[in-house]
């Protein structure tokens, strides 16, 4: 274990001098060494002399694995994380060792031919006649589940059924993992035992078993994981040792030279977290019979993650023990033995009744996890773990479970409690009393606006894209929500729609679904009012509040103030809603997409326009922004949201040349801007430049 440690060490210092640059140089040519396989749809794994690509294309015929092409090939460009959230591409590339991606319309332009195939292509060629065998036994959906619980292939889960999984804390069930290896080998060796075998024939046996599922799963990291160490473990039985933790460490430590990025895989640390304390509490497991070390090795699985599960994904189950307590279960003797069986009898005989009695069966399933789901609140987001709360964690965590296991009651409920208190404590801001986030939505809007002390939080706009892709990840899945949840929020107290662009609305719907949401303002005069509001629930709609009826108001110790006018003006930016907020001593201007035609009608009203802050109206066009509405509003600094290279060009030069009294941040240059507000002194921090400022009244 110290080797492993010191190893684990060395790794991290290695990995965090390299560059994590992609090369996006062209390729001169690729060889296609397998394919990735989707419900609508098949990708290619490549290779090149300059490493591993994912290959998507879009026309439908499939050249065969091995194939050659040769061509003026360029690669995508990888485009660096512009918000304050974990999420990295170059990080998440490097640890599925891939030195980028390749998008094509088709194969045109490109001269291919067909070679011999190496190993390691013959053994996915295997694997993809295996696949469309697969695929071709039945038309119901329940082969798609097949597949995945045989050889882990994540992209046949759908969006909505993969967050239900993840909802209920069974994901690791449904995909690939340690679980799926340990119960394969319970079945090989019941049926070899009762071919009266000698132990020593049965563990030769088993690890050429292991051995092959290892091949058909493509090299997959658990797998890997799993296979490595039920075969270090029965080879070293052969010789009556059972060194845990040496194979434990040398399995780590095989994958880490390989691939030091590994270690930052949330799969490479639950797994080997688990692993580790579950041979740590073999001595107390020992006591139990087989029904019940199952479930205690569930509870030591669930309690032994939640550090890491807190580190990774910002998320605490409030469920995920009981439900893990019944489904472990149910996929150990019902799923499980019906991966098994429909496997062998797909290359034997696999007749009607048993294909219906698989489709009724995953079909209710699917539908009983599904409505689990949606039954009540199975998780709660946590704020970015402090490093004195990381370690606390890890020590109550490993003690929690000891108390488990002896049945300590009380002690159990002392380490609980004192988890609680950790995470209540690392949730609060001491040092500020408000957060106001300029979030890099590209060309759109949205700005988050957070109290302290009352905990209310305002989302302002929400950005959108226009997107024809019907499986196109939301927008919002990359920015807002998971900047809210590393924030430990869950919810929005009041969602503000300055109007009904596509750019400044086009989330609304989804932060909808995915967030609990007090309620919308909203102008129902806006001219496309009646098509979004036609797209809500009765439930979502009672939350509209029309802004039109409305002037003043506070969420929580933020003050709000709209400035209406009576002018009307018809087009849907000039319908925007104007606010003017207050937050300790600082004033921020609102202006959404208003032209200059609105800017002059509240010029003409009697409103005090003066603001610390000013969020430049519509991007930064110059149909807004005037020099007279400038002199009234007068900021000290000036905040534009705008796409990196915009069809629109904005912001336009006139405007920047109108800004220059201020300081101007700009999502372009600085991507997400956070300003901490405590009294009279503001802070900022940008993402894409490391310097910050403080500025006071």
């Amino acid at each position: 274990m110290l080797t492993f440690t010191s190893v684990c060490l060395l790794s991290i210092y290695f990995v965090s001098q390299l560059d994590k640059t992609i090369q996006t140089d062209n390729l001169y040519y690729f060889v296609i060494d397998d394919y990735k396989y989707y419900k609508d749809q098949t990708h290619y794994i490549v290779h090149s002399d300059k490493g591993k690509y994912e290959l998507y294309v879009t026309e439908d015929d499939l050249l065969p694995i091995s194939t050659r092409c040769y061509g003026d090939i360029e690669i995508n460009e990888i485009v660096e994380e512009r918000n304050f959230i974990k999420r990295d591409a170059f990080e998440n590339l490097h640890i599925n060792q891939l030195a980028g991606r390749i998008y094509l319309d088709n194969f045109h332009g490109l001269s291919c031919s067909k070679h011999q195939p190496n190993l390691s292509q013959k053994i996915n060629q295997i694997r993809s006649i295996y696949i469309n065998k697969i695929l071709n036994i039945t038309e119901h959906d329940y082969k798609f589940d097949m597949l995945t619980l045989s050889i882990g292939n994540k992209s046949y889960i759908e969006a909505d059924f993969f967050d239900a999984l993840q909802k209920l804390g069974i994901y690791h069930l449904y995909v690939i993992s340690g679980t799926h290896v340990a119960f394969l080998s319970g079945v090989v060796i019941f049926i070899l035992r009762c071919f009266k075998l000698s132990r020593v024939t049965i563990k030769l046996i088993l690890i050429a078993v292991l051995l092959c599922f290892f091949f058909l799963n493509f090299f997959s990291p658990s797998v890997l994981r799993a296979t490595f160490m039920g075969i270090m473990l029965l080879v070293t039985s052969l010789f009556k040792r059972k060194p845990y933790l040496t194979i434990i460490s040398l399995s780590a430590l095989v994958q880490i030279v390989f691939n030091p990025w590994v270690m930052y895989h949330a799969g490479f640390q639950l797994s080997y977290m688990t692993t580790l304390f579950i041979v740590l509490c073999r001595p107390i497991l020992a006591q139990y019979k087989n029904f019940t070390q199952l479930i205690l090795i569930t509870i030591i699985c669930e309690l032994s993650t939640i550090v890491i599960v807190l580190l990774q994904f910002n998320e605490i189950s409030l469920s995920g023990l009981i439900l893990n307590i019944f489904f472990v279960p149910l996929f150990s003797f019902l799923v499980f033995p019906s991966v098994i069986i429909f496997n062998v009898l797909s290359f034997v005989y696999f007749p009607e009744f048993l294909n219906e009695l698989y489709h009724n069966f995953y079909t209710y399933l699917k539908y009983l996890i599904d409505q689990i789901a949606q039954a009540f609140k199975h998780r709660i987001p946590i704020k970015n773990l402090h490093d004195v709360s990381t370690i606390l964690l890890i020590a109550i965590s490993y003690k929690l479970i000891l108390h488990c296991l002896s049945k300590e009651v009380f002690k159990v409920g002392i380490a609980t409690v004192l988890i609680i208190i950790i995470l209540y404590f690392n949730a609060q801001n001491y040092k500020d009393n408000f957060t106001l986030t300029m979030v890099d939505v590209s060309q759109g809007d949205a700005f988050i606006l957070r109290d302290h002390r009352e905990n209310k939080t305002v989302l302002i706009d929400t950005g959108g894209r226009f997107s024809d892709q019907e499986n196109a990840i939301p927008l919002s899945e990359k920015n807002i929500l998971p900047y809210l949840k590393e924030a430990g929020l869950g919810k929005i107290d009041l969602l503000i729609i300055s109007h009904l662009d596509i750019d400044h609305s086009g989330e609304a719907g989804h932060i909808l679904e995915k967030l609990e949401v007090s309620n919308i303002l909203i102008n129902s005069e806006d001219e496309k009012f009646g098509e979004w509001v036609s797209g809500l629930s009765e439930e979502k709609k009672e939350k509209i509040i029309d802004s039109r009826n409305i002037k003043e108001f506070s969420i929580g110790n933020i003050k709000f103030q709209q400035l209406l006018t009576d002018t009307e003006l018809l087009d849907s930016n000039n319908q925007s809603i104007v606010l003017k907020v207050f937050m300790d001593q600082y004033s921020v201007l609102f202006t959404g997409d208003i032209s200059v035609d609105r800017e002059e009608s509240l010029l003409k009203e009697d409103f005090n326009l003066q603001s610390d802050i000013l969020k430049v109206s519509h991007h930064g066009s110059d149909t807004s922004t005037s020099q007279e509405f400038l002199s009234r509003v007068s900021p000290k600094i000036s905040l534009i949201s705008a796409g990196v290279n915009n069809r629109y060009k904005h912001p336009h030069q006139e405007v920047v040349d109108n800004l220059s009294e201020s300081i101007i941040y700009n999502t372009q240059e600085s991507g997400m801007v956070e300003f901490k507000i405590k009294d009279d002194t503001i802070c900022i921090r940008q993402k894409l430049r490391v310097d910050k400022a403080c500025l006071e009244k």
